[in-house]
Parts: structure tokens; C-alpha cells; sequence
């Protein structure tokens, strides 16, 4: 008997493989992945910005960053910190000239993450967006309603701003299976579905260079069930998030990489473990014959360990 409407493996035409670095963007669904491959030891950044949901405060801050001549920020005061609208609440600085030297930091860091990066693993969050003085926001900051305007992004507008990154750059996109549920459920619905058409335009303009996985489809669709989501019935789940990896590993991981996170799994749970006492001998001498043979796999495999 047949109890799921199970998603078909779909490999990339281009996967990632052990030696490959990758950038990855976008919303906190992003963040599973890329700390799990940090884990792996894989050649990864993660969300330099901060968590970023919608497509245009992505490429804004991707554009920025490879800018001759970038755009000066613009900051908020908050609670005694300075924010930019342009980052996640999480980069602060107590004075202005210090936020402008951190965000400027930020940008060389991403600048050199993106040109060394094989692949960019991009999560839309949603097609709707905030503008502040006709700019779009990253994030209002708790910034009083009235000075913003909301709408939706178009299909046009999300191609016309991801266009230029898909020319020299493999691109995977996902789509985050959280709702923003202030948006309504059918606001949230039309913010997916114009995300979705927009990957889907891009990859019939870019076809070598821009590819889908289809974690949406995923938990939306096979999985379908509370039980895959977190008491705030928003967020996935632990057993989720697991899937999610699977189908990271069946579509998008060489089988040279699946072979390298089969070998190195064990070794992970083994340094994950908080022992009770870690100043203990056997303990200590537990880790250091773990990370030797972390060291051994990973010159296997090419990859450098840390």
C-alpha cells in the first residue's frame, strides 16, 4: 500500500562534489544546510549578511559586494545598537563608523566567498517586501510601520535581478517550506507560487546554470504532516530537516561525496557528543584518534580538514 506521494530522485546536472566550495544564501532554511556541511568539514560559507528572506535584498547585497563603488548603507538606532536595513538584526555595532567598518568587513569576506564558490545554494523565503523611501529593505528593525510601504514582488523583477549572477555562476535554488503566515495563507501562497515561476524563468533563460531542489515540494507536498514541523507548526521539524538532507544527498551531492559523509558520519556524531567529564584521558584520547582520522578522510577526498 502506497501511503506518501513520494518525491522521485532528481539529480543535479552539476552536483557538488568533495573539493567544491559553496556559498550559500537566504533564509534560516538555508542555515541547516550550510551548518551541516560546516560540520562535514566542506569548503562552505553561510549567509555572510545574516538570514535574508526575500530575492531582492539577496542579489542587493551579492551586487554590493562585488560593486566598485558600493552603496552606502543606511542605519537605523535601536535599542542603543546601530543596524543597517540592509543585514539581519544579528550584525550590530555600537556606533556608526564601527557598523560602516563591520558591514564593509562583511562585504570583502563575501566578495572573495563568491568568487571562489563552485555553486551558490540560494533559499527564497518570500516574494513580499518592505521599501523604505522607495529602497527595499532587508529587515524594518522594529522601525515604525509607517515609514515603509509593502508589496510583492513580480516574476520580472526577481529574473531581472538574479539574471546577472547566472551567467559565470552554478546556481541551486530552493524554495523555504515555511509559511509566513502574517502574509495570510493565500498571500503566503501567491509569495510561493511568484518564487517558484521566477526559479522556473531563470533556469529556461540559464538551463547550465541554474538548477531547482525541490525542498518545497518536499515537506509540502510528500511529507504533508504536522508531525514534520515544529510545535509553532511553521517550522520543520528535526525529522524533517533530515529529510531535507537526504534529498540534498540523493540530488545534489556527487557519489564521491556521498561516499566521503558515509565514511565521515560517525566521526561527526563522535565530536558532537558532550561527555560528562571532557577533561577525562579516555576522552581526550577518544578525540584526538577521531580527528586524526578526520584528517586522513578528509586528504582522501581532497578536502582540507579543520
Amino acid at each position: 500500500m502506497k501511503l506518501r506521494t513520494e518525491l522521485a530522485p532528481a539529480p543535479l546536472a552539476t552536483r557538488i562534489d568533495c573539493p567544491d566550495s559553496t556559498l550559500l544564501l537566504g533564509s534560516c532554511f538555508t542555515e541547516h544546510i550550510g551548518q551541516w556541511l560546516r560540520d562535514y568539514g566542506l569548503r562552505s560559507t553561510c549567509n555572510p549578511w545574516g538570514i535574508l528572506f526575500n530575492p531582492a535584498s539577496i542579489a542587493q547585497n551579492l551586487t554590493n559586494c562585488l560593486a566598485d563603488a558600493p552603496r552606502e548603507p543606511e542605519i537605523c538606532h535601536q535599542g542603543g545598537r546601530c543596524l543597517s536595513y540592509d543585514h539581519h538584526g544579528s550584525i550590530w555595532a555600537d556606533d556608526e563608523a564601527a557598523l560602516r567598518d563591520l558591514l564593509a568587513d562583511i562585504d570583502r569576506r563575501a566578495r572573495a566567498a563568491y568568487l571562489a564558490a563552485d555553486h551558490i545554494l540560494v533559499t527564497f523565503g518570500t516574494a513580499w517586501v518592505f521599501e523604505r523611501n522607495g529602497r527595499i529593505v532587508a529587515n524594518c528593525h522594529k522601525s515604525p510601520a509607517s515609514e515603509f510601504t509593502r508589496r510583492r514582488l513580480t516574476v520580472d523583477e526577481i529574473v531581472e535581478q538574479w539574471s546577472k549572477f547566472a551567467t559565470d555562476k552554478h546556481l541551486i535554488f530552493t524554495v523555504s517550506p515555511i509559511r509566513h503566515l502574517a502574509d495570510g495563507l493565500h498571500g503566503n501562497q501567491l509569495s510561493k507560487a511568484t518564487l517558484l515561476l521566477a526559479i522556473d524563468r531563470l533556469h529556461e533563460l540559464f538551463p547550465t546554470h541554474v538548477e531547482y531542489l525541490p525542498a518545497y515540494e518536499l515537506l509540502i507536498d510528500d511529507l504533508r504532516d504536522y508531525r514534520f514541523y515544529a510545535d509553532d507548526l511553521v517550522h520543520p521539524s528535526p525529522l524533517a530537516i533530515e529529510a531535507v538532507k537526504e534529498l540534498f544527498l540523493a540530488d545534489a551531492a556527487s557519489p564521491q561525496l556521498r561516499r566521503y559523509m558515509d565514511e565521515m558520519s560517525p566521526l561527526v556524531r563522535t565530536l558532537a557528543h558532550r561527555p560528562s567529564d571532557p577533561d577525562a584521558p579516555e576522552y581526550i584520547a577518544l578525540r584526538e584518534k577521531t580527528l586524526a582520522e578526520i584528517s586522513r578522510i578528509s586528504q582522501k577526498y581532497g578536502i582540507d580538514g579543520k
